[in-house]
C-alpha cells in the first residue's frame, strides 16, 4: 500500500532586516555649538551695552595716599637714626638726630630730624652714621588711614562724571574684593597740561590730537580686612 507525501508548502520568503536611519550627528553639533557661540556672545554684549549706560568704567586708577619725604634741614651725619618701615609717627615728632659733619663750623650741635605728616613710614632709605645732604630724603611717610583712589577718565566722558556719585572698586592685590567710594574731586585740568613731553608745541603750533584725561579722586568708604598700599592697580565704576 503506497503512502501519498502530502506536496511541501512553499517557504515564507524571508523578512528583510530594517536599517535605521543614521542620524547625521555633525551638523547637528556644528548647530549646537553655533547657538551656544552666539548665546554667549549675546550675553556678553547685553552686560556691556548695561555696563556702558550705567557706569563709567576704568582700568587706569590707582590706590593713593598723602605723603611727603622726611628730609633735612642741612647737612651732616645721621648721628640717631633708629626707624624703620611701618613705624607709626605723628607731625613733629622727632624721628633722628643730625650731627654736623667735621667740616662745619660752630659748636657741633644735634639738629632734630622730625615727621613731616601723620602717618606711617613706607620706606627708610637712610642709616645711621651715613653722611647726608640738605633736603635729601631720608625716608617717606603715607597717611595709610586715609587712603583714595586716583584714577582717569577720558575727556568724551568726564561730563557724566560728578562729584559724590558712588564708585564700585577693585584692587588687583586684593582679586574679588569690592571697595565702596565716593567720587571726592575732578581736576580742572587734563593730565597731559603736567606731563614732561606736552603733546603742545606752543611755539610752532604743531599738534598731536589724542583723546585727553582727566584726573579725578575718589574717598574710599570701607576699607574691609585687606590692608591697601599706594601705587597698587585698581579698577573702577563709576555711577552715571
Amino acid at each position: 500500500m503506497s503512502t501519498e507525501t502530502a506536496p511541501a508548502e512553499p517557504a515564507a520568503p524571508a523578512t528583510a532586516p530594517r536599517t535605521r536611519k543614521r542620524i547625521q550627528r555633525r551638523p547637528l553639533l556644528i548647530g549646537l555649538a553655533i547657538l551656544i557661540v552666539a548665546g554667549l556672545a549675546a550675553w556678553f554684549g547685553y552686560n556691556y551695552w548695561v555696563d556702558s549706560v550705567t557706569y563709567i568704567s576704568t582700568d587706569d586708577a590707582l590706590v593713593d595716599a598723602d605723603m611727603a619725604a622726611v628730609t633735612t634741614t642741612g647737612s651732616g651725619i645721621l648721628d640717631v637714626w633708629r626707624v624703620k618701615p611701618g613705624d607709626r609717627v605723628r607731625a613733629g615728632q622727632v624721628i633722628g638726630l643730625l650731627k654736623p659733619g667735621p667740616s662745619a663750623t660752630g659748636a657741633p650741635i644735634a639738629f632734630n630730624i622730625t615727621a613731616p605728616i601723620d602717618g606711617t613710614l613706607v620706606r627708610v632709605d637712610g642709616k645711621q652714621g651715613q653722611i647726608v645732604s640738605a633736603s635729601q630724603p631720608i625716608a617717606y611717610v603715607a597717611d595709610l588711614d586715609h587712603l583714595r583712589v586716583t584714577a582717569f577718565v577720558d575727556e568724551t566722558a568726564i561730563h557724566n562724571v560728578v562729584v559724590g556719585k558712588p564708585v564700585d572698586i577693585t584692587v588687583d592685590a586684593t582679586g574679588s574684593t569690592k571697595y565702596r567710594g565716593r567720587v571726592a574731586e575732578i581736576l580742572q585740568s587734563t593730565a597731559s597740561q603736567f606731563a614732561l613731553i606736552p603733546s603742545t608745541d606752543r611755539s610752532t603750533a604743531n599738534f598731536t590730537k589724542v583723546t585727553q584725561r582727566v584726573e579725578i579722586h575718589i574717598a574710599l568708604d570701607t576699607m574691609n580686612s585687606q590692608q591697601l598700599f599706594p601705587g597698587e592697580n585698581a579698577y573702577v565704576r563709576i555711577h552715571r
